[in-house]
């Protein structure tokens, strides 16, 4: 199922949607919300569709709490322009067998679930933010971290704000995802260990609560993919664009 093997940058894009609503926009309404979220995103799996996904958003923004969707982020230090908060991501990764040839003859990956936190720092109109979670679901047993920085610029009523991140996933995520084992391994597909990457992402959100009294972001991004995947003989490309659109309004 297709769906379930969204591509990672997907995932990250609205992870850092959630992250970001405590470090940019504290005095957003607070409440329950509804929305709609549609990801497009490529992949750089062999042989892989493109995929548009929409994803239906029920949340709570709170003063230290906030849900959007799957994503949950919870503030537990707030000092100045400093904030520390612990959150839950789920993993939008892998594949099915019946999703590519390339895939024919292995077992499936499946996505999981992670926990961390992150640390946002704004410094003279800069948003820096940290963050790293683990795999609790011990599908990769492994974790990720990343780092990103974007400045906002705001433009009557919108705001638009460029970014450029780095994404570290260690060896077993990696493996996981992008490893052939030696079961798995077939003339056309060797064996294949992954090893750690560190990936490069850019971006640009647009933002604004112009429109039918709720928030609108548009955001594109492009992954640029660590040798240690686009290496893999399940990968053909070392490049990733993704499109995001997500509308919230309060109840």
């Amino acid at each position: 199922m297709k769906t379930a093997s969204l591509a990672l940058v997907a995932s990250l894009s609205l992870s850092t949607l959630c992250t970001y609503a405590h470090a940019q926009m504290p005095q957003q309404p607070q409440g329950w919300m509804w929305g709609l979220g549609v990801v497009a995103s490529q992949d750089v799996y062999t042989d892989f569709d493109n995929r548009i996904v929409p994803i239906p958003i029920f949340g709570y923004a709170g003063e230290r709490l906030r849900i959007y969707g799957p994503f949950a982020s919870y503030q537990l230090i707030q000092e100045g322009p400093l904030s520390i908060e612990a959150q839950l991501v789920p993993v939008f990764a892998g594949f099915e067998e019946d999703d590519s040839f390339i895939f024919a003859g292995m077992d499936d990956r499946d996505f999981s679930y992670a926990a961390g936190v992150a640390l946002n720092y704004n410094w003279q109109g800069w948003t820096y933010s940290l963050s790293t979670n683990a795999d609790i679901l011990g599908k990769f047993d492994g974790y990720q971290a990343a780092l990103r920085v974007g400045k906002p610029f705001r433009f009557d009523g919108f705001m638009v704000e460029p970014s450029l991140g780095v994404t570290f996933q260690d060896e077993n995520y990696v493996d996981y995802y992008y490893g052939v084992r030696p079961e798995e391994a077939t003339n056309f597909r060797a064996f294949y260990e992954g090893e750690s990457a560190v990936n490069t992402e850019l971006r640009v959100a647009i933002s604004t609560r112009q429109f039918l009294g709720g928030m609108t972001r548009l955001e594109f991004g492009a992954t640029f993919f660590d040798d240690s995947i686009s290496d893999s003989p399940l990968t053909d490309d070392d490049t990733a664009l993704s499109a995001m659109f997500v509308y919230t309004r309060m109840f």
